[in-house]
């Protein structure tokens, strides 16, 4: 008869199998309801996931709303069966590796095929690269509006007459599908989505394989650390579905933390340093991570060559790269340009109800918010310098700060914890990473949904005692805001309500 160790592993295989299945076929009703093809052929119009749907087919949001519940419900189940068997049974949770990242590159494949229906970033990969390859534009120094004439200039949208915002390692890297001839829109949203899709198997490579826990005594494996990662929702629509370039700097810094947890600093330090030429906030994790290794450093003299030798990885690869590109006065425009973005952020919430108030008071709001991240990320060095957090932790830290303080939010933002969260799996980290991501996900329907269908046209709205504010960013900002950026933090208040001491020593995922 079989033992029961060899039970319990076919009981989470067939768990990890059937979960599995659902999830695929959501995703795979998503497609069919949001295809991309023949959709990203629409002639100079960017469509999503409301105007899809507008005409005829809202009954299918239903399809949606419930499949995107359910797709987290089977991201928790899978995860908390995975953890359970981990704890006592770890080498058969080992066995399930090989299946769960199967699961996750199943749903990667069929995601290939969705139209991009909560933001179209891949469609300005793809005209940047293009007219770099076409006419020698380059990206970081001429906009795609200087080519009105090119069928698909308008497809960049807000970026139409900005320069790119991103590093020169992602645009080359963008190059390389227009390089080998595919100049059509609709192959190269593709071709990006598959990058990204070898960025998201890499990364999930690394966890899967590579990495170790900070924590051992959580006995979180690294099955269960892959799982949290491969198969959240918001990384397989978002990185995936929208191909968003934040899942190749997640992975390069993912691949950084590991190289470093095995003592190779050199190769992190390059590693991180290409995350951030890929996407700029990458950066902020490079100075915790020099003060890190200068740390471990046994002797000054160590010390000496560590801090030298950084600094040389990091200003040489940046200089360079940045000046292949062009003129150092030119280059760093679209970068420029990217602070003075504003939407969707407690900041810009905050800012949007005290402009009503105080206009005046709240010129103050949006330009002093990065002088609170400073310095809360200042309080973050110290604690770190002071061994209070590890550099898993600070920068977990960090990038929560960040992503809360940012002036213009992006639902694919909570990417950028995620590789701290999953070698450093515990409750905390779990908890705001599972429910920040169903959250954000949840709140393009307040945005799209909610207004777009319904109170828009609210006769309570439109001559009640909110009259006079009744437009889409005095309402929908403040009110999506207060509920997207306050249920992350619930699962805290519950743990340590039903058992404090679980939540705060192990695992907590019940």
């Amino acid at each position: 008869m079989p033992n029961n160790e060899h039970l319990a592993y076919q009981n989470a295989q067939r768990k990890l199998i059937r979960w599995g299945a659902v999830t695929a076929g959501i995703y795979l009703a998503f497609v069919l309801i949001f295809p991309l093809f023949p959709h990203i052929y629409a002639e100079g119009k960017m469509l999503d996931l409301e105007i899809i749907l507008r005409n005829g087919m809202r009954g299918l949001i239903w399809v949606y709303i419930l499949g995107l519940g359910l797709l987290f419900y089977a991201f928790w189940h899978t995860v908390k069966t995975l953890h359970s068997l981990s704890k006592e049974f770890p080498a058969q949770a080992t066995r399930l590796r090989k299946l769960t990242l199967g699961i996750g590159l199943l749903c990667g494949v069929i995601l290939l095929g969705l139209y991009p229906i909560t933001a179209l970033d891949v469609s300005v990969y793809v005209v940047n690269a293009r007219n770099w390859v076409l006419y020698n534009a380059n990206p970081l120094i001429i906009p795609p509006g200087a080519f009105p004439a090119d069928p698909y200039s308008q497809l960049a949208g807000e970026y139409t007459d900005s320069t790119s915002p991103y590093g020169p390692v992602w645009e080359w890297i963008g190059r390389i599908p227009i390089q080998l001839g595919i100049r059509d829109i609709g192959a190269g949203v593709i071709a990006f989505k598959f990058i990204s899709l070898l960025a998201y198997a890499g990364m999930a490579w690394l966890i899967g394989w590579q990495s170790r826990q900070q924590e051992e005594g959580y006995s979180v494996s690294q099955t269960t650390a892959m799982a949290f990662f491969a198969l959240n929702p918001l990384v397989l629509l978002e990185a995936v579905g929208n191909a968003h370039n934040d899942m190749m700097m997640a992975a390069f810094v993912t691949l950084g933390l590991i190289l470093w947890q095995r003592g190779k600093w050199v190769w992190a330090a390059i590693a991180l340093t290409l995350a951030a030429l890929i996407k700029l906030p990458a950066l902020v994790i490079i100075p915790l991570f020099g003060l890190s290794i200068l740390m471990d450093a046994p002797t000054w003299r160590e010390r000496l060559i560590r801090g030298f030798g950084l600094g040389v990885i990091v200003l040489s690869l940046f200089l360079l790269s940045y000046r292949l590109m062009g003129p150092f006065t030119q280059v760093f425009s679209g970068i420029a340009s990217s602070f003075g973005r504003r939407s969707f952020s407690p900041a810009y919430a905050i800012y949007v109800i005290v402009r009503e108030i105080s206009p005046d008071a709240s010129k103050l709001i949006l330009p002093n918010t990065r002088y609170i991240f400073l310095l809360i990320y200042t309080y973050i060095t110290i604690q770190f310098l002071r061994r209070k957090l590890t550099l898993l932790e600070a920068g977990f830290f960090a990038y929560f700060v960040m992503i809360y303080l940012t002036n213009a939010f992006r639902l694919w933002y909570p990417l950028w914890a995620i590789p701290f969260a999953a070698l450093n799996l515990n409750s905390r980290t779990f908890w705001r990473t599972f429910l920040f991501s169903l959250t954000v996900e949840y709140s393009i329907l307040s945005y799209y949904i909610l207004w777009r269908w319904h109170w828009r046209y609210w006769e309570w709205g439109l001559n009640g005692p909110l009259a006079a504010y009744w437009d889409y960013f005095k309402i929908m900002t403040p009110f999506t805001v207060s509920w997207t950026f306050t249920l992350p933090f619930l699962g805290d208040a519950v743990g340590w309500l039903r058992d404090k001491k679980r939540f705060k020593e192990e695992l907590w995922i019940e």
